[in-house]
């Protein structure tokens, strides 16, 4: 089999994504994407995951399965912390463990680099670990990756452009956000209601950290950090209307902060806010039920600010 990298289009995928796929095609080496998630997937990932997994975690494995068959190895970087004195979640610098044991692949099979921090050293070794079985120089490596990385954070959102209009911010982690599957519904209602969605993605990830300062005392997670930078900033914003929380069921870390979130900042920030909690089974229609219940609220307090007609948006 020709050499052809595969990567899950899930979980980090939705943060690095764009990263990873322009460096592999710097150092000349084929990359594909397992594509959109489908019920196909989440079935497949629900077969092979424990019944304890987050569906994040089990939507990775549908994703990966979909790749094996096509391709000589699979891209599932270790990445336990990337921002200093902050942790992610087990599974995610368990993911390549859980990849190898779950469809019983041979090491050589799995390009895993470790992400333990932002150190040169850590960097070269990262660098290493993907170069050398895909016979590319380590040297080639680092002149793709640093050159990869320039362009990477040149593409990343510079801040907050002015607003035209309401805005309603969706919250939650990347991989549920950015996941057509999960969020589609979402989206596509709020755009029905004419105003605009604003996510943690459209911020720089200095905001988000500078805003979660005040909780890194009681909040150990990287990803649930930068949550509640978003959830922060987000209700000290006028033009933001409301927002939405989306998380998924089974996420260990999401269960203990959404309730932190939601005393610490959503109940002072005197927004309208909804909690989601997404699974496998959950359906469009209940899912667009609450979106306009919520919708019917943010909208009575707009007109009753004078921010909305009495037509409404629509």
């Amino acid at each position: 089999m020709a050499v052809k990298v595969g990567i899950p289009q899930a979980l980090l995928y939705h943060e690095f994504g764009s990263l990873w796929l322009d460096f592999f095609q710097n150092i000349g080496v084929a990359a594909v994407l397992s594509g959109e998630t489908n019920k196909q997937i989440i079935d497949r990932g629900m077969a092979l995951a424990i019944d304890e997994s987050c569906i994040p975690l089990k939507v990775y494995l549908g994703h990966t399965a979909s790749l094996l068959d096509t391709c000589s190895h699979i891209f599932v970087p270790r990445i336990a912390q990337y921002y200093p004195d902050n942790h992610l979640c087990a599974k995610l610098a368990g993911l390549p463990d859980i990849v190898q044991n779950t469809f019983r692949l041979v090491k050589e099979k799995i390009i895993s680099p470790n992400i333990e921090d932002r150190s040169a050293a850590t960097t070269l070794q990262a660098i290493q670990t993907i170069c050398q079985p895909l016979g590319v120089s380590t040297i080639d490596g680092q002149q793709a990756y640093y050159k990869t990385l320039k362009n990477w954070q040149k593409a990343i959102p510079p801040g907050l452009s002015q607003p035209p209009r309401p805005k309603i911010a969706v919250i939650g982690h990347s991989y549920i956000i950015n996941d057509v599957f999960f969020n589609s519904d979402i989206k596509r209602k709020l755009k029905s209601q004419a105003v605009d969605i604003i996510t943690p993605a459209d911020l720089p990830n200095k905001i988000l950290y500078e805003e979660a300062k005040e909780y890194r005392q009681d909040i150990y997670w990287q990803l649930s950090l930068k949550l509640a930078g978003a959830v922060r900033h987000f209700c000290r914003q006028a033009d933001i209307a409301g927002i939405i929380l989306v998380t998924s069921f089974g996420c260990g870390p999401d269960s203990l902060v959404n309730e932190y979130l939601e005393h610490h900042i959503l109940k002072p920030g005197n927004k309208p806010y909804l909690l989601l909690t997404i699974d496998e089974h959950t359906g469009s229609a209940g899912l667009i039920t609450r979106v306009e219940a919520f919708w019917d609220i943010v909208e009575r307090m707009l007109k009753l600010e004078g921010k909305l007609s009495p037509h409404g948006l629509s």
